[in-house]
């Protein structure tokens, strides 16, 4: 018996171009940055007229593969997948996935961590150093900000900000970018997680005091660099599950 829902979908003619687009970006017709066809030459190419064409470059937009700029024409767009996750984040991020947030860093973290110890090249290892560097420069700003500052709320998203970053540099130097990409996703979900356990680990640091989440952040960076995996992977956990400072 056949199901009734198995209807076959036919397509609009713009959603025809939009996917002739979408392909001809895809072989390198047109590649990233480059300015592609007007609307009429698009209308004569695939044989629409310049509303169809509209209305797929409007979509193109939309999902951000390309840029229209007035006056100007259509412009392909580098995709930045980060940014995509992060425009509909709010979408899929609830109470009960933030939950599961401390787990899923616990398996993808430390993979990516492992694989960072045997895959990390120079270059990986120097932007590593200045995410150490960016975390213990804005975490010690917070921490010496006076408590009635104008800016100690700027100051905090910046050191979690950070964070994130430093945490990201680890999952790309895996250099598998399923596990970069799954991150990438999670981000968002990551972001909440760390401002909640980052707020625990410095409300009762006062200004001088030792900064264990800066220490623990560059042994993360000695042991990728010694590859030292154990030592590190038991850092990492300890910080992705120690809520005090």
């Amino acid at each position: 018996m056949v199901k009734k829902d198995l209807k076959i979908r036919k397509m609009s003619a713009p959603d025809l171009v939009c996917e002739e687009i979408k392909s001809s970006i895809l072989r390198g017709v047109w590649e990233e940055n480059e300015k592609i066809p007007s609307e009429g030459e698009l209308a004569e190419l695939f044989g629409v007229n310049r509303f169809t064409v509209r209305m797929a470059l409007q979509k193109l937009n939309t999902l951000g593969i390309l840029e229209t700029r007035v006056g100007d024409g259509s412009y392909v767009c580098s995709f930045d997948f980060d940014k995509h996750m992060q425009s509909i984040s709010e979408l899929y991020m609830t109470n009960e996935l933030l939950e599961d947030v401390a787990e899923f860093r616990s398996i993808i973290e430390v993979e990516c961590f492992r694989l960072a110890v045997l895959r990390a090249t120079e270059e990986d290892l120097e932007l590593l150093k200045e995410c150490c560097e960016n975390f213990e420069r804005d975490i010690t700003d917070y921490v010496n900000a006076s408590e009635d500052s104008k800016n100690r709320g700027v100051l905090f998203q910046k050191f979690n900000d950070s964070d994130v970053e430093l945490h990201s540099q680890i999952s790309s130097m895996s250099h598998n970018d399923l596990l970069s990409y799954s991150f990438s996703i999670a981000k968002e979900p990551i972001r909440e997680h760390m401002m909640t356990i980052g707020h625990e680990r410095v409300k009762n640091l006062k200004p001088g005091d030792a900064i264990y989440s800066a220490e623990d952040h560059w042994k993360l960076y000695y042991t990728i660099r010694d590859k030292d995996f154990e030592a590190g992977r038991e850092v990492l956990l300890n910080m992705i599950n120690r809520t005090s400072s």
